[in-house]
């Protein structure tokens, strides 16, 4: 008697298959013969897993396609601006209030550029996981900005004050030096509907993180130059 390696149950000699469950005996493989339930199974799956695949593939290709097209249309109508809200000197540094316009807009950088500086002319740029940022030049000597002050609450900086939590507005400091500078500003657009969650998804593969799926995803950003400041210590108006 044969016995069934899959459900044990005991068949003939001569049984090409189990009378059971239908698996087909190994010695019977070089005759044909009717396949089991684990030789089917072991060709579907392959060819689920091959169709699962490319059809995720394409709806994330036609996902990321939307979505770049998106921010294009969105850019040839009002282009994002700064609002300079209030400035001042206080205990020898710099301090500047603003706001995104429109209010839906989102400050994603900020740095401080040579007095000099086009702000006109786009920076050369650099992709770092998905976000978009600046190339900074050799002029560019003063990296004593940060944030005072943000729209959102976030956790505290190692080395720097907890930012404060102001809605609507941004609020950065900064140390003058003896040659001017010009505070520049990445101001980036929300997506919305379809091009919104493929950016989310976007995200969360350069992040390797799902949390990233609750987090709003915006478009590439503007840069923008502040009209020229002073830097003089005057201590606050």
């Amino acid at each position: 008697m044969k016995r069934c390696t899959y459900c044990g149950r005991e068949n003939e000699d001569d049984a090409l298959c189990c009378r059971e469950c239908g698996t087909r005996f190994a010695d019977s493989r070089a005759h044909g013969g009717w396949q089991g339930p684990e030789t089917v199974t072991g060709g579907i799956l392959p060819h689920l897993k091959i169709r699962w695949f490319v059809g995720f593939a394409a709806l994330l290709t036609l996902l990321t396609v939307v979505s770049m097209r998106l921010p294009h249309r969105a850019r040839s109508g009002a282009a994002p601006r700064i609002s300079v809200l209030a400035s001042w000197s206080s205990n020898g540094q710099q301090f500047i209030i603003f706001r995104p316009e429109p209010p839906t807009a989102e400050v994603t950088y900020a740095d401080l550029v040579p007095a000099c500086a086009d702000g006109n002319v786009h920076p050369q740029t650099v992709r770092s996981f998905g976000e978009l940022f600046p190339v900074r030049d050799a002029q560019q000597t003063n990296f004593s900005l940060y944030y005072v002050a943000l729209p959102v609450r976030t956790s505290p900086v190692p080395g720097r004050p907890a930012a404060a939590y102001t809605p609507g507005s941004y609020t950065i400091a900064y140390t003058p030096t003896e040659n001017g500078c010009r505070v520049r500003a990445g101001v980036a657009l929300r997506r919305k509907g379809i091009g919104d969650y493929a950016g989310r998804l976007l995200s969360c593969w350069d992040h390797k993180s799902l949390a990233r799926l609750f987090v709003k995803s915006h478009q590439d950003p503007v840069f923008v130059v502040f009209e020229p400041l002073t830097n003089t210590v005057q201590g606050k108006p």
